[in-house]
């Protein structure tokens, strides 16, 4: 606090808007437009000082080979370009300790090749997802619509929200745009603007409310606009057919169906029964579960013979179109690889990965901590690296 007193003291044109502010907004409105400043960009170390619910585990089951520290050494022989402008390839081993990553694991015919934990993380450390979490959604989303919960992709989202009803141009957006992110909805998202929406998303205690309170900036299916709005509406949509919490539909649909080895964590905007997950970030598991979601993603939703996700959907998801505002490179919140390589993967802020490839069952799995520096692009090219090696 003492910090931001500082701030205002040096600053007359920011203090004469902090005023305005106040003047305009509830105190605890004004509360939320001042968190993102007392609190800096969103990082990993949020996830342990947030309140949360916890998605708990059943039977672990191992679905991943370990080979002896003999084959090891010889098992992976990669190297990858850094970011440097004269790159040189380096080996996988000093490359995850050049760009902060906390976790960083190969598997391939679900055998473990490389695994690598930094010195302040192991085997037993949740790691935040980010924006990964989004693809969770999804699949819950699909689980959904095969369980009648939902009638389809194309159903409208003002089925669901009836308090909206005054807002006539809600009707023609459907599921399938918030999947998507053709919504047409109105939401500033500039990374580090502490008064941007996706700021405020983060760092709301009334994020139910908040989400709710939507404007429409244009109809929808008419371009991509990548943003949290999207997968919060998602959530509430879960949560109001299966009058669960996401949290509890995932337990129960997801996470003790693919032997997971410890309970996750989902951080919510508050610490009381009003909470809510942030459905579009902020889910914390060990580094192999989350690896584990990938299998059952590369499996097409099958989990040692169980369909735990509708086949169908997977591929939905997962095939992009450029039909109603949709990305060659994106499906249902899920990235697109390059056609040549048929991958696709679930990605979240600082280079969060679940990198799936198919064609030669590859797993990639990849936790990093904070910084002004990420670039989605070159986290794209850098599994593209390891895969043509593999």
């Amino acid at each position: 606090m003492s910090n931001i007193i500082t701030v205002l003291k040096s600053s007359p044109t920011f203090f004469s808007i902090i005023i305005l502010a106040m003047s305009a907004t509830s105190c605890s409105s004004f509360r939320d437009y001042m968190r993102p400043i007392s609190r800096g960009i969103p990082k990993e170390s949020d996830a342990v000082k947030s309140s949360f619910r916890t998605i708990h585990n059943d039977s672990i089951v191992p679905p991943f080979h370990f080979i002896n520290e003999d084959q090891a050494e010889n098992a992976i022989n990669v190297l990858i370009d850094d970011k440097m402008i004269d790159a040189t390839a380096v080996p996988l081993d000093e490359f995850v300790k050049l760009h902060k990553t906390l976790s960083f694991a190969i598997i391939r015919n679900d055998t473990v090749l490389y695994e690598y934990y930094a010195p302040d993380v192991t085997n037993q450390t949740n790691v935040t997802s980010f924006s990964i979490a989004k693809s969770f959604v999804t699949m819950l989303i699909g689980i959904a619509i095969h369980e009648e919960k939902i009638k389809s992709v194309h159903q409208s989202i003002a089925d669901f929200f009836p308090e909206l009803s005054d807002k006539p141009d809600i009707r023609p957006i459907t599921i399938q745009n918030l999947l998507q992110h053709t919504s047409g909805i109105k939401f500033s998202k500039e990374m580090f603007n502490p008064w941007s929406d996706n700021a405020e998303f983060y760092y709301t205690e009334n994020l139910r409310k908040r989400s709710l309170n939507l404007n429409v900036k244009e109809p929808p299916g008419q371009h991509y606009d990548y943003q949290s709005e999207n997968t919060m509406l998602l959530a509430l949509i879960l949560e109001r057919t299966t009058e669960m919490s996401i949290s509890q539909y995932l337990e129960q649909k997801i996470w003790t169906q693919i032997g997971t080895t410890a309970p996750a964590t989902w951080n919510t905007d508050r610490n009381d029964t009003l909470a809510i997950e942030k459905a579009f970030c902020c889910l914390n598991a060990r580094t192999m579960d989350f690896a584990k979601f990938g299998r059952l993603l590369l499996n097409k939703g099958s989990w040692n013979g169980k369909q735990v996700i509708p086949e169908e959907f997977i591929h939905e998801a997962t095939t992009p179109s450029i039909k109603n505002g949709g990305k060659m490179t994106y499906g249902y919140n899920m990235g697109i690889g390059p056609v040549k390589y048929g991958s696709f993967f679930s990605v979240g802020l600082y280079g969060q990965f679940i990198y799936l490839y198919p064609a030669h069952n590859v797993i990639i799995v990849r936790f990093g901590k904070s910084g002004y520096s990420y670039q989605p692009n070159y986290w794209k090219s850098i599994m593209l690296q390891i895969i043509d090696q593999l």
